[in-house]
């Protein structure tokens, strides 16, 4: 299979699952699908998906060694207080 042909493979099955995944996850998936690629992999993802390379290595790293506080699903992805102030009115 060429490059191209494997891009497109890997943004069609993500597409089936993009809506349904949260930051944490996309970034479980994409790192799952760079360590099924083998050699290349990482490159080959961060094209198709348009996500960071480093993205995905945190992903791998990720999996590779879970933290216990990661056993249960956390209740919020991003801390509270993160994003833009209310503007005055």
């Amino acid at each position: 299979m060429d490059r191209e042909a494997i891009i497109r493979e890997i943004q069609e099955r993500f597409a089936q699952h993009e809506n349904l995944l949260n930051e944490r996850e996309r970034r479980f998936y994409a790192a799952r699908e760079a360590m099924r690629l083998g050699r290349g992999g990482i490159a080959l993802v961060s094209k198709a998906l348009r996500m960071s390379p480093n993205t995905i290595k945190r992903g791998m790293i990720e999996i590779a060694n879970p933290s216990p506080e990661d056993a249960g699903a956390p209740p919020r992805i991003r801390k509270p207080g993160g994003g833009r102030k209310p503007g005055q009115q």
